[in-house]
């Protein structure tokens, strides 16, 4: 085996406590998944336990993810296009936050944060498109819209710089050793994040030996020169959906919601969900019946 060879195998599987040789406090960290799916749940519960803290977190189209995060006061600051718990109501602990001014925020549409991290990934300081026009995101937001001309058509556009983070944070189906990572459904815009960050982590459902994945090549959508760590970590992204692996848990995002309406009883929620071990949370979320009921209502879902 050549001396390349031999990087490009590297061995680069670690566990989920081994994170922290990767985030280190007031990291700009981009969370992976959008809306209630495939969020790096796991890795969001492990950045608690290892109390880092005055993270400056990136997300496109957050839930569960960043009301956590800001609830344990993990954040220092927040980009988003928008927080929402969806059907399940408000996210109280961002609302609270925002309300009290308690968390810095940069309010950026979905599509120039997505441009930002392709910038970030091109290698380029900044990328052009044809908006927000006539919105309020120009006067508000000055320092990071500009108004530019095409140099080839004279076009007024704006640019948004490349948003560079130095860890992103993704959960996908599965991965081999070195890397490899395996998406099924819907991947958002893991790719985009994979390709800015300096440094990247995935857990993945289950590690498998590299030949597994070439039985199916169209599915590896991250190549492992982009991924520096990865952890096997069954229903990593619980309580959000990773279809078609398995659907989000109901019944405990109404829990969440029910105690994430107060201070008080979302340090409850911390206690008896967040600071334990994984298998501790798994097993207090309902165990293996209720991973094995999420697993068989995703098999009953009709895909569009």
């Amino acid at each position: 085996m050549t001396r390349r060879d031999k990087v490009l195998n590297q061995n680069k599987v670690a566990k989920l406590g081994d994170i922290a040789k990767l985030i280190e406090d007031g990291d700009k960290v981009a969370i992976g998944g959008a809306w209630l799916s495939s969020h790096p749940m796991a890795l969001v519960r492990q950045i608690i336990r290892s109390k880092i803290k005055n993270l400056y977190a990136m997300t496109i189209l957050g839930s569960i993810d960043i009301d956590l995060m800001v609830g344990a006061g993990c954040l220092d600051r927040l980009m988003f296009s928008f927080v929402s718990m969806e059907a399940y109501g408000l996210p109280m602990n961002f609302r609270r936050a925002v309300e009290k001014g308690g968390l810095k925020y940069d309010e950026i549409s979905g599509l120039a944060i997505i441009l930002g991290f392709e910038a970030a990934g091109r290698g380029v300081p900044f990328l052009p498109y044809r908006g927000p026009f006539g919105s309020d995101f120009l006067k508000q937001r000055p320092e990071f819209y500009k108004v530019i001309n095409c140099p080839f058509t004279g076009e007024e556009m704006i640019a948004v710089p490349a948003i560079k983070p130095d860890v992103a944070l993704i959960h996908a189906q599965r991965a081999d050793p070195a890397g490899n990572i395996q998406i099924e459904g819907t991947a958002g815009s893991d790719l985009e994040l994979a390709k800015a960050a300096g440094k990247v982590i995935v857990t993945v459902e289950e590690i498998v030996p590299t030949e597994v994945l070439r039985e199916n090549p169209y599915k590896t959508k991250i190549p492992r020169f982009y991924v520096d760590m990865v952890i096997e970590q069954p229903f990593g992204a619980h309580p959000t959906s990773l279809v078609p692996s398995y659907v989000g848990d109901p019944w405990h995002m109404m829990k969440y919601m029910e105690m994430a309406a107060s201070p008080e009883t979302f340090k409850g929620y911390l206690d008896e969900y967040v600071m334990k071990s994984e298998d501790e949370y798994l097993e207090a979320v309902g165990g293996l019946k209720q991973m094995n009921l999420l697993k068989k209502l995703a098999r009953e879902v009709k895909l569009l």
